[in-house]
């Protein structure tokens, strides 16, 4: 962690990456920034397309995997393909009812990158704040995030109450060991875009966080001296050959052949294994020139890649008064797929971590730091909840994560109006207010007003008849068929109130009121108009109103010039204007390494959640060089 300070005095802390909202998309973005990463383990799937595309990935990561074509051509209740695909091995044919063993196992063995999530409740987010009585639309079992099942049995219901599954996010982040990477009760204010400050490694700036970095790491590792190097064509040739003809890597093919043919003296002989190469010398790759040390290297990397080597080091230099190798940027050469055959290791010979690289994962993730040689690219304010303090963070990378279901959508009479105190925007309201009015009232209580025709003007109508207080439902037009969407077997209590609406008979504690609009109220009477499309205006005193017309993110932290939207002319919306996203990547378009997942992303049920995260952590293995 690296931490500065701002011009008035304040501390800055720098992550990596910096999540903001620590709902379900946090938490399993968290999971696998912290190491846990997915492997392939069959590819017996029933869809013989997706099983034929999976056959060369079986015992490999999904990180280093082209997931476009893995993802091809999948379709399901999410438009982003890597959601599809991994919901697809983690589920498969979950959507027709077939249950099958999933086809991807979690292994702790990926990168351990720093960050930092942050939420306004503890982790769960919304989860905590629903009526906890409502059943989920999604099974219990697909309530589970990777690596910590979701077991808990409400009843002999296969839904789970909201109340179950906000204890066991909560849980889940303490048994996975994520505490440590969430500042729960915290606010962000604001975020900056910082300049693209890709300098020079010889600029203040750099050296600074260079210096910073060295400090965090548990071994200090000597910088080496920058050294000009001649390419030598034969080391160029037998690396070009090595990779063509599919051949292992060995270390004693290195050239050894001096640049200057006068010197015939024994340096011209030198062996690699008998080399001085200890911890005090300036060398540039001795990784690759000690070959014990190579044999005991676990390089646990994707096979399809290749490693280009060449045999340039300060001690031997020393000896033969001139070395030959490759350029030292280019000293690890990626090569196209289908000629590559051993694993890489990434780095630069000019990186300090080259000369004592350990692979693990406290040191990947610093060698990812030092190699990233740019200035953080966002800057956040939190507010702390508790403490009412500021903190600025410094970061990477920045991903949206904070849900849709912070704002409530109103309707164009109230944003005129002052809210009187009896109208509400949610469900866990309504029933605390009308359990507090219920212990006043005295004779039959005034009915509630629920406007809107989702399923959470349902739950309102269901918990209101619940409390036998009189309901009047306002909504614009007939609803469709729901059996497309939610089966009736399923979701029995959804069905019987859309029955209530289409139904033209009565029915007890109901009243259908489609095609009116709420023109008027008086506070305090406790009275609105209701206008009819012909014009004709009915007056009721009720008890409360509930307006319950879906919701949006709070992205007020945003700048306000930030146009992230599929339509930038409107607000974000979770279902009508999502942020516009890359699908692959999940990175939102036009900014640099700025990502968006979840709701805001167009993922709405909390099994496509990993996939969005995977597709996250892929692309920044990619871009970091992991």
């Amino acid at each position: 962690m690296k931490t500065k300070t701002t011009e008035n005095g304040n501390p800055v802390i720098h992550k990596d990456v910096v999540i903001i909202g620590n709902g379900p998309s946090g938490i399993a973005l968290s999971y696998m920034l912290a190491g846990n990463i997915p492997y392939v383990t069959s590819n017996d799937h029933p869809d013989e397309m997706l099983s034929a595309r999976l056959a060369l990935a079986v015992g490999q990561s999904l990180i280093y995997q082209d997931l476009e074509f893995l993802a091809n051509g999948l379709e399901g209740r999410s438009t982003n393909p890597v959601s599809l695909l991994l919901d697809s091995l983690a589920h498969p044919c979950a959507d027709i009812g077939l249950e099958i063993e999933p086809l991807i196992e979690w292994r702790k063995n990926g990168a351990e990158i720093e960050h930092i999530v942050f939420g306004k409740g503890p982790p769960g987010g919304s989860w905590h704040t629903m009526d906890p009585h409502i059943l989920t639309l999604s099974l219990g079992t697909w309530m589970s995030l990777p690596g910590y099942k979701y077991t808990t049995r409400d009843n002999a219901e296969k839904r789970a109450f909201a109340h179950n599954v906000a204890k066991y996010y909560e849980k889940y982040v303490e048994e996975t060991g994520l505490a440590k990477y969430f500042a729960n009760g915290t606010i962000v204010t604001n975020i900056k875009e910082l300049e693209d400050a890709r300098v020079s490694t010889d600029s203040p700036e750099i050296q600074q966080h260079e210096r910073v970095i060295e400090q965090m790491e548990v071994e200090e590792i000597p910088k080496p001296v920058t050294l000009k190097q001649t390419s030598c064509p034969f080391t160029n040739a037998l690396n070009f050959l090595l990779s063509r003809s599919q051949r292992r890597l060995k270390m004693d093919r290195c050239c050894k052949r001096k640049l200057e043919c006068k010197a015939k003296d024994d340096a011209a002989k030198f062996d690699i294994e008998s080399a001085s190469l200890n911890s005090g010398d300036d060398v540039s790759c001795d990784i690759l020139l000690q070959k014990n040390r190579f044999k005991k290297m676990n390089l646990n990397c994707d096979k399809n890649r290749s490693v280009s080597f060449s045999c340039d080091s300060v001690s031997l230099r020393k000896s033969s008064g001139s070395s030959c190798g490759l350029d030292a940027i280019r000293l690890f050469k990626k090569v196209p797929d289908e000629e590559a055959t051993a694993p890489i290791l990434r780095t630069d010979c000019d990186d300090p971590t080259t000369s004592k690289i350990q692979l693990n994962q406290q040191y990947i993730a610093a060698d990812c730091r030092k190699k990233c040689g740019s200035r953080p690219r966002w800057l956040i304010e939190v507010l702390d909840v508790k403490t009412r303090t500021v903190q600025s963070y410094t970061c990477n990378a920045l991903v949206l994560a904070n849900g849709a279901s912070d704002l409530p959508n109103r309707l164009t009479l109230c944003s005129e109006k002052k809210d009187p105190n009896w109208l509400l925007h949610d469900v866990r309201s309504l029933e605390i207010e009308l359990d507090l009015y219920m212990q006043q009232c005295i004779g039959e209580p005034d009915p509630v007003l629920i406007v809107g025709a989702g399923l959470s003007a349902a739950d309102a109508i269901i918990a209101t008849r619940g409390k036998n207080v009189p309901v009047l439902h306002l909504f614009r037009n007939k609803s469709r068929d729901l059996n497309k969407q939610l089966p009736e077997n399923m979701y029995p209590e959804y069905h019987k109130v859309h029955q209530m609406m289409q139904s033209t008979s009565s029915y007890s504690l109901y009243t259908a009121l489609p095609e009116y609009t709420l023109t008027d109220y008086t506070e305090d009477t406790r009275t609105v108009t209701l206008t009819s499309k012909n014009g004709k205006d009915i007056a009721y005193r009720v008890s409360f109103v509930v307006v319950l017309i879906g919701s949006r993110p709070d992205l007020s932290f945003l700048p306000s010039e930030f146009k992230i939207g599929m339509n930038q002319n409107l607000v974000i919306d979770s279902k009508t204007n999502p942020i516009n996203i890359d699908k692959l990547r999940h990175s939102v378009k036009g900014y640099k390494q700025l990502y968006a997942m979840g709701p805001i992303a167009g993922d709405h049920f909390v099994r496509f959640l990993p996939g969005g995260a995977l597709a996250i952590v892929a692309d920044l293995y990619k871009n970091y060089g992991f």
